[in-house]
């Protein structure tokens, strides 16, 4: 990818994750103080009825950046006022190096 194309910056949060007494699992995220050139896109946004009261959504975003060995579907990006969560993840020519690129699939996850 052209480095003209990333321009927008996203925040990277590694999750830490929590066992309590019970078992359940909890993850809290920090954000690293990394921030990382992107090129954020929306990429689709659906609605719908959740029962017939609450409306739910899913906004779709695709994010390109270098290729970074962190990057987890675990991992949540911080793009402005959004978090978005990584659902899907792409290796673009399957390059383990810097000069790789991701396309990482996102779903908003604070809606």
């Amino acid at each position: 990818m052209l480095a003209g194309m990333m321009r927008n910056i996203v925040s990277i949060q590694d999750p830490t994750e929590d066992i309590d007494a019970t078992g359940t699992r909890t993850y809290t995220y920090t954000t690293t103080e990394e921030k990382v050139w992107a090129r954020v896109r929306n990429v689709s946004q659906n609605a719908s009825m959740d029962g017939d009261i609450q409306k739910a959504g899913v906004e779709t975003y695709e994010v390109r950046i270098r290729w970074r060995d962190n990057v987890t579907y675990e991992t949540r990006l911080k793009y402005g006022d959004l978090t978005l969560q990584v659902r899907g993840i792409e290796n673009v020519l399957e390059r383990a190096h810097p000069s790789g690129e991701l396309i990482l699939s996102c779903e908003v996850s604070d809606l």
